[in-house]
């Protein structure tokens, strides 16, 4: 009989003992130390069988597991077993329970981050008494949820007019936009930038840098409805997220643009100088310029080749973006109504063939047939313009309101009768069908001019940044009261350390 040397016996049994463990981890898939089991199936000890337990240890190189089972009732101790994998099996229900306890663990932050946002109070209407801030905790990061840094966005009249228009039966999804969980408080929205600082969701990648509609705050949890990718035709990769009681016309409010993300090296890396600047400018004008381009479409569509347009609330920024669309496609006779505050700005800007106030109404020219785009929504001023216009007056679009109005008898924001009232959502469906779009190019033309009216009206408004909360409630009350300087349009951030500018309004 020949007797090896010892170490190869040892080793020999090391090897079976290792396949025995192999063994027992694939006869019982997803076990780890820790793992909620119930035990199944004993025969020398039927009384266990059924008992929840935790597996404390293993396997072992006899393919067993340590099964530390719940203290009987009665006894100090509790019981410890030594089992086969066939003999116990995940406890699913206590997984869950596990799970959502180790989850927790892992993203308690330390230390807590604290929020400030600002909301309305309802019942106080929109005056800036109807300001309120509130500083709460964010909450801790669940399942296929990001955590939005908001780092900044524009707060213009369009903003006012989400809130307004939340109170009207046509548009009360406005509302719904990041909804505040505090009873007696809303909010809309604003178009901004933010960064994910907390993901879990496996497609959104902490560091990737979003564009879209934000709430007025510091942070933002909110749940991943889906990701939409990067299109062919240059279109860019967006991020949607969910919002409750959204209608379907309104999803697009949903969904971010996707600027850049951490493995994008064209664009990562900090924004800052000119590039900072042009994105300013987009936080303020890209939503208005779009507005006013799909405005023109639908014009253009319903009205066919009328040459003449009369544009209510002239030095409004939406108005003046309409009136560059319309001269874009050499519209022959552009006229602005506004203010004698403003007068010297509208004319300042070059964009229409004439400019009246409102008290020259009975001097406009009626002498061709003509439009009446309202951004005003005064009944008093389109009835002026309808008599002084006569049957000339072919086409009312209520665009509206570009500019409050604290006295709301005559304002219209919703159809009334032989009015078109211009819907952006039901136009970007409507659009896609009809010829003038379609076969026209105007979507590139709608990417490649908007830097070229960037371009133009930077030479007439002026950048604001707002930096506190002392220096919003005074940029909002200006905005409320129509005391605002037509040549100014306001960037906001509620961290007020990363401002970093000297051009801070308000302080």
């Amino acid at each position: 009989m020949t007797v090896g040397p010892p170490q190869a016996a040892e080793a020999a049994d090391g090897q079976a003992a290792g396949k025995a463990a192999t063994a027992a981890r694939e006869a019982a898939p997803g076990i780890f130390k820790g793992a909620p089991v119930v035990v199944r199936g004993l025969q020398g000890a039927p009384e266990y069988n059924g008992c929840h337990g935790v597996v404390t240890a293993g396997p072992w190189e006899n393919g067993r597991y340590e099964i530390t089972v719940d203290k009987e009732q009665g006894k100090t101790e509790p019981k410890v077993l030594a089992l086969k994998p066939a003999n116990f099996q995940l406890d699913t229900e206590a997984l869950k329970d596990y799970l959502t306890m180790k989850r927790a663990e892992k993203s308690k932050r330390e230390p807590p981050l604290q929020d400030l946002a600002v909301v309305w109070s309802k019942g106080k209407g929109l005056s800036a008494k109807a300001l309120a801030w509130r500083t709460l905790q964010v909450p801790e990061m669940q399942d296929h949820h990001v955590l939005l840094r908001v780092e900044k966005f524009a707060f213009s009249q369009m903003t006012l007019g989400y809130l307004m228009k939340g109170f009207t039966r046509t548009f009360s999804a406005y509302h719904s936009f990041y909804e505040f969980p505090e009873e007696g408080a809303y909010r809309s929205a604003c178009w901004g930038y933010a960064t994910v600082v907390e993901s879990s969701h496996p497609k959104v990648a902490v560091g990737t840098r979003l564009y879209g509609l934000v709430p007025p705050c510091r942070y933002q949890l909110q749940p991943v409805g889906g990701i939409v990718p990067a299109g062919k035709n240059g279109d860019p990769a967006r991020v949607e997220l969910t919002m409750e009681g959204m209608p379907f016309n309104l999803r697009r409010f949903q969904e971010m643009e996707v600027i850049s993300t951490p493995g994008d090296e064209a664009q990562g890396g900090e924004v800052d100088g000119e590039a900072a600047l042009l994105e300013d400018w987009r936080l303020v004008l890209k939503e208005i310029y779009t507005m006013a381009f799909y405005m023109d479409e639908n014009l253009l569509v319903d009205t066919g080749m009328i040459n003449s347009v009369i544009i209510a609330c002239a030095s409004a920024k939406t108005a003046l973006a309409l009136a560059y669309c319309l001269r874009m496609r050499e519209m022959r006779y552009v006229v602005g109504l506004t203010s004698r505050e403003h007068f010297d700005f509208v004319k300042s800007t070059d964009l229409y063939h004439e400019v009246y106030t409102y008290d020259e109404v009975d001097s406009l020219p009626n002498n061709r047939t003509i439009v009446y785009m309202d951004f005003k929504c005064d009944g008093e001023l389109r009835q002026k313009i309808t008599l002084r216009m006569g049957t000339n007056l072919m086409y009312n679009m209520v665009l509206g309101p570009a500019v409050f109005q604290k006295r709301m008898k005559d304002q219209v924001f919703e159809k009334r009768a032989r009015e078109v009232l211009f819907d952006e959502s039901s136009w970007r469906e409507r659009r896609r069908m009809v010829a003038e779009v379609t076969k026209t190019g105007r979507n590139e033309k709608l990417k490649y001019s908007f830097p070229a009216f960037v371009e133009r009206i930077r030479q007439h408004i002026k950048l604001r940044r707002v930096g506190s909360a002392q220096a919003f409630e005074k940029m909002y009350d200006a905005i409320y009261s129509n005391s605002s300087l037509p040549n100014e349009a306001h960037v906001c951030t509620l961290h007020e350390e990363e401002l970093g500018s000297d051009d801070i309004w308000g302080s």
